[in-house]
């Protein structure tokens, strides 16, 4: 196979994984609306599995520099980088609100802990007669 070829199978598969950790970050945004931790867990681990192999292809496209010069391959290459930008875009959209997530959840234990301390610490006047003491009773 020349180097032609090597570079646009690489690209390919390029190409191909960044579609794939597109759709695997639509699915962390639905998981992060939806509050799925397990689910979020799951598909963080395919989405480092993913990246790995990206550094793969990586590592390969930068092991030969000279194929960058082929005006074949020169769209494809434009592609790749418009798509790995949009990528990096939408990841970080898909993070930012995962933190603003976090912070809502936060909030609301917050919430949830200062009433329950509340709801504790009131004494109900009534609570001690309720118990069996008469209010008639003599003293």
């Amino acid at each position: 196979m020349g180097q032609w070829e090597e570079a646009y199978c690489c690209l390919n598969q390029k190409i191909q994984i960044l579609e794939k950790i597109a759709a695997n970050t639509e699915t962390q945004c639905r998981f992060i609306q939806n509050r799925k931790m397990k689910g979020l867990e799951r598909v963080l681990r395919e989405r480092a599995e993913l990246l790995e192999e990206l550094v793969a292809i990586n590592a390969a496209l930068a092991s030969d520099q000279s194929w960058q010069l082929l005006p074949q391959l020169v769209a494809m290459m434009q592609d790749t980088t418009n798509k790995q930008k949009e990528m990096i875009n939408r990841s970080h959209q898909v993070l930012q609100q995962a933190i603003d997530e976090k912070a809502c959840i936060a909030a609301e234990l917050k919430n949830s802990k200062i009433q329950r301390q509340v709801k504790s610490q009131y004494v109900n006047p009534w609570a001690s007669m309720a118990r069996g003491h008469l209010i008639n009773e003599r003293g």
